[in-house]
């Protein structure tokens, strides 16, 4: 199986520091792609339609349904929702711009979270201190990743977001479970303080 570098399919573009950015008079009245728009898009609440994912990416810097964003501090991707189209990634993101139709997004997604072969190259390659470790860009295009053919890259990708997307809906089934459950607990406290 051939392998090579991510940097020969991507180019990874920085998040904007919001602070150096509000002094420009062009970048007044922004919306920041912030944690809390990654945790949607990671957890489909807000999810582009499959096909949209599949083309080339604008080269702006705010965000477009389908772009694909990592995020440095989860040391995690996702693909950009619709609901988040139009943001601009924070210094705390770096947006992934593909070059060419070689590599598929939701293969890069999977390839970037879960493979374990780039899971090691990630962890070798944080850096910093203190809590929050991230990988330098330079380090991200140096990550060696499996070339398979497009076709099968296609079949694993959708076959991880399927998963992500059972795994979503089972995360709030158990959450409106559990609100049951303690909603009913909690009416059995009250009719029994009521007994006495």
């Amino acid at each position: 199986m051939e392998k090579r570098k991510l940097g020969s399919f991507v180019t990874f573009i920085p998040g904007i520091n919001p602070t150096r950015a509000e002094n420009q008079i062009e970048m007044k009245n922004i919306i920041y792609y912030d944690q809390a728009a990654f945790e949607s898009d990671f957890n489909y609440e807000n999810k582009v339609n499959e096909e949209k994912t599949t083309g080339m990416i604008n080269k702006g810097i705010a965000l477009e349904a389908g772009d694909v964003v990592i995020s440095n501090s989860l040391q995690m991707a996702t693909i950009v929702g619709e609901g988040n189209a139009g943001k601009v990634p924070s210094l705390n993101f770096t947006k992934v711009e593909f070059r060419s139709n070689a590599l598929d997004k939701q293969f890069f997604v999977y390839l970037f979270n879960v493979y374990s072969g780039v899971k090691r190259q990630k962890e070798k390659g944080l850096q910093g201190n203190g809590a929050i470790l991230r990988i330098p860009i330079k380090e991200l295009t140096q990550i060696v990743i499996p070339v398979v053919p497009i076709e099968q890259q296609k079949k694993i990708g959708s076959s991880y977001n399927k998963t992500l997307r059972i795994k979503s809906k089972l995360n709030k089934y158990t959450e409106l479970m559990e609100q049951f459950a303690y909603s009913v607990l909690e009416e059995n406290l009250k009719e029994k303080r009521q007994d006495e």
